[in-house]
């Protein structure tokens, strides 16, 4: 029973909750009044408040009581598929070069190379209908022994594989700008003068070894390409909406 009854009290308060009764930062009634408000012990008081700390409902300030949590309200998520995520279908990926090189400070610096350790660049071109819609300017660590396979490189998504090994502790991170483009990406796509493109810097590691696996950037017309972002759901800075 004392089970049934801690999960309606704990029901009851994020009621309260989603229904603005109570409001971010407010402070919830003592264990006491709790206890009478609701004919409970204080045993299952506290169970069902620890419940709603961890599911990110409330925080307790020791000495003090339990407040209702002040949810981030400007994070934002989406989900971006360079490949799979533009306006337009692609067709086809037309590899341009692949060269193993010393690569800039800047590359060498950011996939903490070696000394003196080479790096694998590859350009590749993005088609939808015969047209170029995107470029790809890529910078991967050249391991010794394990020669780039330029057929598989041909793929859109060439790091699937890599990705569904490394699915638990891959990670990446996404810097998403406007710029005007070099001459060379200007080119490359057929773009007017003064036409910008979205410049998309990506850099995937893997977490558990802090192995950096890939360094790319990403150029597309902002004709092909919608940015959408929504609050999310499931995010424990804003668990309560």
């Amino acid at each position: 029973m004392s089970d049934v009854l801690y999960l309606a009290i704990v029901a009851s308060l994020k009621d309260k909750i989603l229904k603005s009764q109570l409001k971010p930062g407010d402070m919830l009634n003592s264990e006491t009044a709790l206890m009478q408000e609701y004919s409970a012990s204080r045993m299952t008081i506290r169970k069902s408040l620890s419940l709603l700390s961890n599911e990110g409902y409330i925080y307790s300030v020791p000495g003090k009581g339990n407040f209702v949590c002040k949810p981030e309200v400007d994070i934002f998520q989406f989900k971006f598929n360079k490949y799979d995520g533009l306006n337009i279908h692609i067709d086809n990926v037309k590899l341009i070069s692949v060269k193993v090189l010393l690569p800039a400070k800047q590359i060498d610096r950011i996939l903490k190379l070696e000394d003196n350790q080479k790096a694998v660049e590859v350009k590749r071109i993005l088609y939808s209908d015969d047209r170029e819609i995107a470029m790809e300017i890529i910078y991967l660590p050249y391991v010794h022994h394990q020669p780039v396979i330029e057929d598989m490189l041909k793929f859109a998504n060439y790091m699937k594989p890599v990705e569904e090994k490394l699915a638990f502790v891959l990670d990446k991170s996404l810097d998403i700008t406007v710029v005007m483009p070099s001459d060379e990406v200007r080119e490359t796509l057929n773009l007017g003068q003064n036409e910008p493109v979205f410049e998309i810097t990506e850099l995937i590691r893997n977490e558990a070894t802090q192995q950096m696996l890939q360094y790319a950037w990403f150029y597309v017309s902002p004709k092909y390409l919608t940015l959408k972002a929504s609050t999310p759901k499931d995010s424990e800075d804003k668990r309560i909406f």
